[in-house]
């Protein structure tokens, strides 16, 4: 495990520590977690107004998850000598980006393009959420801290489909997006960055925040 810089006596980890540090990811990865299941509960929608079969629209949902899977570890990579900041920030602002995109979409293939930088902003994201949350609070409480945020995308998980079909029941399935836009845009200040350090990459030391 990265070694982490934490200043127990005082100073804004000790702080982040005092105010439940570790709440605020949660809203981050409750959004990503919103994100990759919330195009199940309106795919019939969808699919009339774009004008292909409910079955091409799934599609959306594997490419999603197979951008993802292979972007993750690539993008921890790659956003290894950037801030935690910096990329919480930068990965909510394009997954809420990539969201208005999906909810303006005026065919499928826009569709699908906006859902794979989605993923990126939500691969980038998740990783680096996790880290920080540990990085923000005493080694004690890493595991609880964890927990927290973990728990964002469960709460997601089980809410995401549900919350899709009354999103797109009473205002259309692109004002459910946009409010998913919204909401990983909301979460955009609420990215930690009271740690001085945080750990980088396998490996690595730190960086500042």
């Amino acid at each position: 495990m990265s070694d982490v810089s934490i200043s127990t006596d005082g100073g804004p980890a000790a702080e982040a520590t005092r105010t439940g540090g570790g709440l605020a990811p949660t809203l981050g990865t409750f959004a990503v977690g919103t994100d990759a299941f919330v195009v199940a509960g309106f795919l019939p929608d969808m699919a009339r107004s774009l004008h292909v079969s409910t079955a091409t629209t799934g599609q959306s949902i594997a490419v999603f998850a197979a951008a993802y899977a292979v972007l993750s570890p690539v993008l921890a990579t790659l956003t290894a000598p950037l801030s935690r900041r910096t990329l919480l920030v930068g990965a909510l602002v394009l997954l809420g980006l990539a969201n208005l995109g999906s909810a303006l979409a005026p065919d499928f293939s826009a569709l699908i393009l906006s859902r794979v930088l989605a993923a990126a902003g939500a691969a980038a994201y998740t990783p680096g959420a996790g880290a920080v949350s540990a990085a923000l609070v005493r080694p004690e409480l890493r595991a609880r801290s964890l927990a927290v945020v973990v728990g964002g995308l469960t709460v997601a998980t089980a809410l995401g489909v549900p919350l899709g079909q009354v999103a797109s029941g009473v205002l259309g399935w692109r004002w459910a997006l946009g409010l998913v836009a919204a909401c990983a845009w909301r979460s955009r200040p609420a990215s930690p960055g009271s740690c001085r350090r945080c750990p980088v990459a396998p490996g690595s030391r730190s960086a500042p925040v």
